[in-house]
Parts: structure tokens; sequence; C-alpha cells
């Protein structure tokens, strides 16, 4: 540590080394890297100022801890980039990450539930390939009932006519022998 005037302390590299806690290549690529001035001695070695020091600091800081780019810092340092906005870009990515994640969860639950709902279609076909079987078995089942009551309809019905010619047949025989004249031991005994 040098001073160059009171109200200046200026440091040497190797004091920035510790300072920073930088190597010393880092610190000369982040010196070229990004354009910064830092004090030369009339021998060309350098001098850092406390700006340097915390410059080299933050740059540090965003670039270990926030993962910045380079493009990210050199944007930053000439004014272009501030850094809520690359917090609010962190922020952003980060919810596109949860919705892309979400999205992804939806997708499998389609999946999922189109195969339910193919898997459900398939059983209902089955289901209505079984009632069809089943209502062409009861057609079926109707159709030889009905048939039977007609034949057994017209059974009933030819034995009734047939008890009632063979009650008319008795009822004219039994008349026919009412009617003819009684014999004569018929009326003797009143037959």
């Amino acid at each position: 540590m040098h001073e160059k005037n009171k109200d200046e302390v200026v440091y040497t590299l190797k004091d920035t080394v510790k300072l920073t806690g930088l190597s010393v290549d880092l610190i000369r690529l982040y010196e070229k890297e990004f354009n910064l001035q830092i004090q030369r001695t009339e021998g060309g070695h350098r001098r850092y100022n406390k700006q340097n020091i915390d410059l080299l600091t933050e740059i540090k800081k965003r670039i270990q801890e926030q993962n910045w780019s380079y493009k990210m810092i050199n944007q930053w340092l000439q004014g272009e980039i501030v850094p809520e906005t690359v917090e609010v870009q962190s922020n952003l990515e980060k919810k596109v990450q949860s919705l892309e994640e979400k999205v992804q969860e939806l997708l499998n639950r389609s999946e999922k539930d189109e195969q339910f709902q193919l898997a459900l279609i398939q059983r209902l076909d089955e289901q209505g390939s079984l009632i069809k079987k089943l209502t062409e078995k009861l057609d079926h089942q109707d159709k030889y009932i009905e048939n039977n009551l007609e034949k057994r309809d017209e059974k009933l019905t030819s034995a009734i006519r047939e008890i009632s010619d063979t009650k008319k047949l008795i009822a004219a025989a039994q008349e026919n022998l009412d009617s003819k004249p009684k014999g004569f031991w018929s009326k003797i005994f009143g037959g």
C-alpha cells in the first residue's frame, strides 16, 4: 500500500489480490476484457485505488454469484444494463422454467387422460358388443316364445273346437235318442 497523496490510497497488484480474492491472471484479464483504466507508475507498475478495488470486487460478485456473462458486465459498465434488469430477467427465466415444467406436467396428464379415455372407449365398445349380442338373443327368445304361444293358442283353439263339436254331437245324439219312440220295455219300466 502506497500513498499517492493524503486523500488517495493506492494498492499494488499483490495487495489487490489479497483484497479482492482474485488471482493476478484474473485481475489482468478483467482489466483487458472490461477496459478498466488502472493507474501505472513511471516504471509501468499497476496501482489500484479504492474505486478500482470496489469495481473488481463487484465484477467478481456478478460473475461468480449472479452468473453474469462478460457481455452483461460490459453492458453494465457502459450503463446499458441495470442490475435490477438482470434480476428481473433471472426471475423471468425461473418463471419460464416453472411454466415449462407445468406445461410438461399437463402434457403428461393429458397423455394419461388420453390413454384412460382410449381404454374407456375400448371397454364401452366391448360392452356395446355384449349388449348387442344379448339383445339379439333376447329377440330370438321373444320370437321363439311368440311362435310357441301362437302354436299353443292354435292347439287350444283347435281343442276347444273339437270339444265344442264333440259336445254338439253328444247333444245331438242325446236329442236323437230322446226323440225316438220308446220301446215296449222302456214304456213299462219307465225308461
